[in-house]
């Protein structure tokens, strides 16, 4: 990892003075790039065999929308190849190359069945090629938040910018990077979960609070079969922990955790290259989510209501607070009335139905 001192040629002082106007097509304006468009027009493309044509290692993309790369693949096999690849010789493999941007183009290319493409082949450094990874994703809308944080990964790790700088890169606040930095470093099971479930950012600090894979394993299957919300995680994970300590955790309940977590970590693949989460490992995780309560959680129906019970008494604690804090002269608006009645005619319908 390059020190603070081997910052890339990225004018970080204009990260902290750029206006929101055209700040994203321009804070990587760097010699990098003039580089790259100088080849590009001065320096004639060889043909070289697409199975040649490697990814950039600090490329932060771990998947590809599969209609629209149909849909380009379509559209070269009907128009030919459109403009020209940039890449660097391989430094592990000799004889290969690893693309600086235009994987998308590459995997589209092949199933259009063409087998070489006009590449520029120059000496770029690691710093070079992250660099350049990051400016070819840093205006896009469709990243993951997994990718995200793999692209301020690259921005900190390989170009020396801060979790500040980076904030200010992309006009997001840094808590936003920094909750994103800590998904790019989660475990693979993790970052899974996220990539099915793209809403549950807020579930990963709990997630991360479970060292075993096996306890963890559990929480997420109950998460992706609707058994548990993020909101139920700190009273779920507290009252584990509590159980645990007490010695109460039966001998068959950790047998099916167990059994939970060899069904999903047997299907989660993590490349050593890109900690992208496998179609299988989707796939499984989307059919878990449909799957029988029985195979798929080892909280007993009891412990599930009472967490719940647990969460709505705290949310509606917090909300007695307030209440009691207002003003003299503040009113309780009608419509919360309503819903106070709604909640206590639903909590009498429940108590008279468990008698």
């Amino acid at each position: 990892m390059p020190g603070r001192s081997k910052k890339s040629a990225l004018d970080v002082g204009y990260l902290r003075t750029a206006t929101a106007n055209g700040l994203a097509s321009s804070i990587f304006t760097s010699k990098v790039q003039e580089e790259e468009q100088r080849l590009l027009h001065e320096k004639q493309p060889q043909q070289i065999d697409i199975d040649l044509l490697f990814d950039n290692p600090f490329q932060p993309r771990v998947a590809m929308e599969e209609e629209s790369l149909q849909q380009l693949s379509e559209t070269i096999a009907s128009h030919g190849f459109q403009g020209v690849l940039v890449a660097r010789p391989h430094p592990q493999r000799p004889g290969t190359y690893q693309l600086t941007a235009g994987h998308r183009r590459r995997e589209a290319a092949k199933r259009a069945g063409l087998k070489k493409l006009p590449v520029i082949v120059h000496s770029w450094s690691d710093q070079d090629m992250a660099t350049l990874a990051a400016t070819e994703n840093i205006q896009r809308e469709d990243l993951s938040p997994l990718e995200e944080g793999k692209l301020f990964l690259i921005m900190i790790d390989q170009m020396g910018l801060t979790q500040v700088e980076v904030a200010s890169a992309i006009k997001k606040d840094r808590g936003y990077v920094r909750n994103r930095l800590r998904l790019a470093k989660a475990p693979a099971d993790i970052q899974a979960f996220v990539e099915m479930k793209t809403d549950s950012m807020r579930a990963v600090i709990y997630l991360l609070d479970i060292e075993d894979v096996t306890e963890r394993a559990q929480i997420i299957a109950q998460l992706l079969n609707r058994k548990l919300t993020t909101e139920d995680l700190p009273g779920y994970i507290e009252e584990l922990k509590r159980r645990k300590r007490e010695g109460l955790l039966a001998e068959d309940e950790s047998a099916t955790s167990a059994n939970v977590n060899a069904v999903l970590a047997s299907e989660i693949s993590v490349s050593a290259e890109q900690s992208s989460v496998s179609a299988s490992a989707r796939e499984r995780l989307s059919e878990s989510d449909q799957g029988e309560p029985s195979k798929v959680t080892n909280m007993s129906q009891e412990r599930v209501r009472k967490t719940k019970l647990k969460t709505i008494l705290r949310y509606l604690s917090d909300y007695q607070r307030l209440v009691s804090a207002r003003s003299d002269d503040e009113e309780i608006f009608e419509e919360e009335h309503d819903l106070l009645l709604q909640i206590q005619d639903m909590v009498q319908q429940i108590v008279s139905s468990v008698k």
